[in-house]
């Protein structure tokens, strides 16, 4: 069953479902002129080391996997991404409607949204484990996933390093620690470098644009403004409360962004932007400095160190590799 063949359809969706899927309680106005969106959720303390067979999750949940599961449906694309990078995508069975699986996947079911998965569906794919994420996946499916008995392990993705520990905690999981360490070896690295070149530069005010219209845009707690700080940028936005906040269009301008950073489903937003007359002081726009970069950085998995290096191109483009 093929994916939905939409330019804006994951994008939107990851962002309805960042919106959607969080307690709403924690939605008020900041004093930016930002409308805030649910907060993320944050792992739990550590407690005792589990048993045999039962590992942490991202958010520090037990959970039991009596052996190396071997049929694996992931309800967000961040969790296919991940399993991809590790070589195992001959285990997967299922995947969400949004998820891109890898060729040796072959013909995986697909399973429904990020929000709404199909309980009946991958009941009917006998997995033995379920893999989710706090990037899109909804808190209720931990309990969905229990009322079938089945085990789910869910990554958390508030940050970069949160991404990375949940390369190392599913590898192991999945019986394959040595895969895990080889990967994170060669995307920490990549890290390192994008932090040495830019270390000691300016550091560029940056608007990265999550959404057009209305205008979102990462605030305190989102992965993506951890991402422009290691791309050698700052964000004028980061002191917004909320992960993703709405932002007014005159709060945005006012913050002068040296650089405007958008993805490639935000393409016709960045080419109105730039024609418009009310952006037209501000800096990043006098400057021909309006860019769109590749999608990685939406979909925090592995390949969120690409965007990293795209990105720290575009913030330092002098020295550029």
């Amino acid at each position: 069953m093929p994916a939905p063949d939409t330019a804006r359809a994951l994008p939107l969706a990851l962002l309805l479902a960042i919106t959607l899927s969080l307690p709403a309680a924690a939605c008020r106005r900041d004093h930016g002129g930002a409308a805030a969106s649910p907060a993320a959720r944050t792992p739990a303390a550590p407690g005792p080391a589990p048993a045999d067979g039962q590992v942490r999750d991202g958010l520090g949940r037990v959970v039991a996997i009596p052996a190396p599961p071997r049929r694996i449906v992931t309800l967000a694309p961040n969790a296919t991404d991940t399993i991809a990078a590790l070589g195992l995508g001959d285990r997967l069975v299922g995947v969400s409607d949004f998820c891109e699986p890898p060729p040796e996947a072959g013909n995986v079911r697909r399973v429904g949204g990020l929000l709404t998965p199909d309980l009946e569906v991958i009941r009917a794919l006998r997995p033995d484990l379920l893999v989710g994420s706090t990037s899109g996946n909804d808190p209720a499916l931990a309990g969905q996933a229990e009322a079938l008995g089945l085990p789910l392990y869910i990554l958390n993705a508030a940050t970069v390093d949160e991404v990375l520990d949940g390369i190392a905690g599913l590898s192991a999981a999945l019986g394959e620690a040595a895969r895990g360490k080889a990967l994170l070896d060669d995307l920490r690295g990549r890290l390192d470098a994008v932090g040495r070149r830019v270390a000691g530069r300016p550091r560029p005010r940056v608007l990265y644009i999550v959404w057009g219209e209305p205008l979102v845009v990462p605030g305190s707690k989102a992965f993506l403004t951890d991402a422009i700080r290691r791309a050698g940028g700052d964000s004028v936005t980061d002191d917004a409360p909320a992960a993703h906040p709405t932002y007014s269009v005159e709060a945005a301008i006012a913050r002068k962004p040296e650089i405007i950073l958008t993805s490639e489903y935000n393409r016709a937003d960045a080419e109105k932007l730039r024609k418009d007359p009310a952006w037209q002081s501000v800096p990043a726009v006098a400057r021909g400095k309006v860019y769109v970069v590749g999608d990685a950085l939406v979909r925090p998995g592995p390949a969120v160190v690409a965007g990293i290096e795209e990105m720290a191109r575009r913030i330092h483009p002098d020295d550029a590799p």
